[in-house]
């Protein structure tokens, strides 16, 4: 199930709470998550050696990826229980492993069979000129709009299809009319407790940096936007954290087109929106 649209079911269920960074808690409506993925055959004690392994390959300063995975999928049907009572800082402290973006993405194929980012850049790939349009069109997203161009202008015709790419991410909430900071911030301070993607300089600047934040905490460093809204999106599923308010539709659009199945109702402006766009 997604965190996508709540229904009277899913408004009933427990909040997670964290702390974020200045102390206060912060309360996270959560959802069921995926549990219909292979779970192994593990007991108690072999869940224990698989996490003290994650733990110790963690601390490296190049962990062994593949060993993280292993360990990640043999843990997954603990995690998804764990994550249910925890806050995010015990679940980073227990899993450590979900502070490294591949892992991040590793995690979100293995429980809807899904390779989000390569989904993501084969649609905006599609949508993103179409996107760009509309804003125009519209005259929404007049700053974001105006770099994209200085970008185009200044920079090598390899760059353009980028830089189309990230202009149409970032403009793509504008269109539902939904609120921006609830997705991405840029060069601001993140206020919601739900997962965001901070952004410090020009997005359309090769020094650009960029992280992933939830309740507070920057969790892992994208490398580029495509990727970094990817694993947003991972984030949200993984942590069992239900969609932002104020940036659903958005959310649920970009659901549709990495192809993530629902049993939760899209709202009829997306489903617009992917028909005419995608």
């Amino acid at each position: 199930m997604s965190p996508a649209e709540g229904n009277s079911s899913q408004a009933q269920q427990p909040a997670k709470k964290a702390m974020m960074s200045d102390g206060k808690e912060a309360v996270i409506q959560v959802h069921t998550s995926a549990t219909s993925a292979i779970k192994g055959i593990e007991d108690s004690y072999s869940i224990q050696m698989h996490v003290a392994r994650m733990k110790e390959e963690c601390k490296k300063a190049n962990p062994n990826i593949d060993i993280l995975k292993e360990k990640m999928k043999r843990t997954f049907a603990e995690r998804v229980g764990f994550i249910q009572s925890h806050s995010t800082s015990d679940i980073l402290q227990e899993f450590p492993a979900l502070q490294h973006i591949s892992i991040i993405l590793t995690e979100i194929e293995h429980i809807f069979k899904v390779d989000v980012d390569k989904r993501l850049l084969e649609g905006f790939g599609k949508a993103a000129d179409k996107i760009i349009a509309e804003a125009k069109r519209r005259r929404l997203g007049k700053e974001i709009l105006l770099q994209y161009q200085t970008a185009l202008s200044q920079e090598c015709e390899e760059t353009h299809k980028g830089h189309t790419v990230c202009a149409a991410i970032l403009l793509l909430p504008y269109l539902f009319h939904e609120n921006p900071d609830r997705l991405y911030v840029i060069d601001k301070v993140a206020n919601a407790p739900t997962p965001v993607l901070l952004i410090s300089g020009n997005p359309f600047s090769a020094g650009c940096e960029m992280s992933l934040r939830i309740d507070g905490m920057d969790i892992v460093k994208p490398e580029d936007i495509s990727m970094g809204v990817g694993a947003l999106l991972g984030i949200y599923f993984i942590f069992g954290v239900k969609y932002a308010e104020n940036v659903k539709k958005t959310l649920n659009f970009l659901q549709c087109m990495v192809g993530i199945n629902s049993n939760d109702k899209v709202p009829i402006g997306v489903i617009k929106m992917v028909k005419a766009l995608l």
